[in-house]
């Protein structure tokens, strides 16, 4: 490992990621499959390949695309939204995945110094989002652990009847 000296204290400070502490946890230990993150371990079917060889040739896949995504995905999302789910004033943006959407609402909604609440069971990339943008209080309310439903009534006696 470098040195940290360079980087961003609240980088520095953020929790390692639960599947870097499974992969040591494990390191070393014979038989052991780590199934914690779910990644697959198999290559895209033939034709999907083939096509990616395809597609890779237009110039449209070397040039920056729009940061929302593409438009043509965004309006058929938007379309579905709006006929199947009656969502009239939302708004769509395409990103390379979950995390990458969530750092952009923590991003757009918190700034440093700002308090957040969110509820277990979570992603730990979500909690990890909120340490490297510079939440300070992040108050993890309980979820029931039958249904998962975050247990509002917990928070409100936390925030207001302890005063947290």
């Amino acid at each position: 490992m470098g040195s940290f000296g360079m980087l961003a204290r609240r980088v520095v400070e953020t929790e390692m990621p639960v599947m870097v502490q499974i992969q040591q946890l494990i390191r070393g230990a014979k038989n052991a499959v780590s199934l914690a993150q779910g990644v697959v371990y198999w290559k895209p079917p033939k034709q999907a390949l083939d096509k990616v060889k395809e597609l890779v040739e237009e110039p449209s896949v070397s040039c920056y695309g729009a940061d929302e995504g593409l438009p043509e995905l965004r309006e058929a999302l938007t379309r579905k939204l709006r006929e199947e789910n009656n969502l009239h004033k939302s708004s769509v943006m395409v990103t390379a995945g979950a995390n990458q959407a969530f750092v952009n609402l923590v991003l757009t909604l918190c700034d440093t110094g700002d308090s957040v609440v969110m509820f277990a069971p979570y992603y730990f990339n979500a909690y990890m989002s909120f340490q490297m943008t510079g939440v300070t209080n992040i108050l993890v309310g309980p979820g029931n652990p039958k249904t998962l439903y975050p247990d509002a009534g917990a928070v409100h006696d936390k925030l207001f009847i302890e005063g947290l």
